[in-house]
């Protein structure tokens, strides 16, 4: 197996950018092409889990019908990996709510990647909220 090139780490941060702006323009049909047929999103307690197809069309309607206004910030992105799998961490900062009434929330997400027909892909996304209190 081969470390990841330059080319790879780049296109990894790119796919979490683009799972970014999907959320928060409501893109959502660039969203579904985000993950894996077989993929995991966890935001734990906060939102609960998400598998599969089926779960990313849930997790879709449950952002629709929440209405907020969102923009998500990820930094300090650390990725590892080797062939076509690969990890990564990052902090996240998100701002929700309505406009002149927004509420920031960190954390970090925690995930796991797969390259497929050259993409590479969100086989687990797993958000680590960090809740005041």
């Amino acid at each position: 197996m081969s470390q990841l090139s330059t080319d790879d780490r780049l296109a990894i941060a790119e796919l979490i950018a683009r799972y970014c702006f999907a959320i928060d323009q409501g893109r959502w049909d660039d969203f579904r092409t985000l993950f894996t047929d077989d993929c995991r999103l966890d935001f734990g307690k906060v939102m609960g889990v998400f598998e599969g197809r089926t779960g990313i069309d849930r997790f879709i309607g449950t952002m629709r019908a929440a209405g907020l206004f969102m923009r998500h910030y990820t930094t300090n992105l650390v990725v590892s990996g080797e062939g076509a799998h690969a990890q990564s961490e990052c902090y996240v900062l998100a701002m929700t709510g309505a406009p002149g009434s927004l509420q920031q929330t960190t954390g970090r997400y925690d995930d796991e990647f797969v390259k497929i027909d050259g993409a590479w892909r969100f086989r687990v996304r797993r958000a680590l909220i960090e809740m005041p209190g």
